[in-house]
């Protein structure tokens, strides 16, 4: 009985714990950029790694990242960014969401010989994102 209850908090754990994860390639270097928490409002910490298959980690001059989301009807340009530091065995950035939604984001890196690369990509914050198809009244909108 006591395996069952463990197996069932291990895999609650895992299930809830689930963070965020996505992997990109920027200038041929295989870059994953996860957090282990999901993505909310306020502060979150991201860490990227930047395998080179079984030798490693790539070394890398400068790694930059701003996530931004696009001025819209009644709401200005926001951003957050940050310059990446490394660690022992990856990247580490910072980044302040002012809001749930869709956050698009630039990554820039400069690889051991100057050469710069930009990869672009986007991530959802505060979790699900349906809109809402009702009105104050609960009649559908068309």
């Amino acid at each position: 009985m006591k395996k069952v209850v463990l197996g069932v908090i291990s895999l609650a754990a895992v299930t809830f714990a689930a963070g965020f994860s996505q992997m990109c390639n920027v200038g041929g270097m295989d870059l994953h950029l996860s957090s282990e928490k999901n993505l909310t409002l306020g502060a979150n910490k991201f860490h990227i790694n930047m395998m080179d298959g079984s030798k490693g980690m790539h070394d890398v001059k400068d790694m930059r990242i701003k996530f931004f989301m696009p001025e819209m009807p009644g709401m200005p340009y926001m951003e957050t960014k940050d310059i990446c530091k490394k660690t022992e065995k990856k990247y580490e950035c910072d980044a302040n969401f002012t809001m749930n939604g869709t956050w698009q984001y630039m990554m820039y890196v400069t690889d051991k010989d100057g050469k710069q690369h930009k990869y672009r990509n986007s991530i959802n914050v505060g979790g699900s994102h349906m809109m809402d198809m009702n009105d104050d009244e609960g009649h559908m909108n068309h």
